[in-house]
């Protein structure tokens, strides 16, 4: 579930916010990893069995299925990244300065303070494409690990009928 977060008054300050923010990036990192081992373990699995001599026919009529989880879990780890990297490359080029509070330098476009309607702004665009990346992220894992059941699936059926 993707809930709308916006900023109030006395809520929390925007470091708070950002900080919010950034974890959530490094949590689709994470997400995006695991999905990536998935599907890297899955891919690796097929092409050993396929070099190993063609399966049945009920295994090669499978085979679409398996290309097709894969090819959607991978489609949504790409778009979050995709997804992640335009929207802080845009608050960069419109703040000049830089997005995650532990970098140690100060740009020299940020010299001045933003003002705290531009800030907000800004804030709410990162913390809604940092969900939207959490959720895609998220569905790269469940397709993941859909494709390694099928993955399984998939290797008996053509162990059974013909490999």
């Amino acid at each position: 579930m993707v809930t709308a977060f916006r900023p109030g008054p006395d809520k929390e300050t925007p470091e708070d916010l950002l900080g919010h923010a950034c974890t959530l990036v490094r949590l689709c990192g994470r997400d995006s990893a695991v999905a990536a081992v998935f599907l890297a373990l899955v891919l690796a699995g097929t092409m050993s069995r396929l070099a190993a001599g063609p399966p049945g026919p009920v295994a090669l009529a499978l085979l679409p299925v398996l290309a097709a989880s894969f090819t959607v879990s991978a489609s949504y780890a790409i778009r979050s990244r995709r997804t992640l990297v335009s929207v802080l490359a845009g608050v960069r080029g419109r703040t000049g300065s830089p997005v995650d509070p532990g970098v140690p330098w100060t740009p020299f476009g940020s010299a001045a303070a933003l003002d705290d309607r531009v800030r907000d702004t800004e804030l709410r665009r990162l913390l809604s494409a940092a969900h939207r990346c959490g959720e895609m992220s998220w569905q790269a894992v469940a397709w993941a690990a859909a494709t390694s059941v099928l993955f399984l699936f998939w290797t008996m059926a053509a162990a059974m009928t013909g490999g």
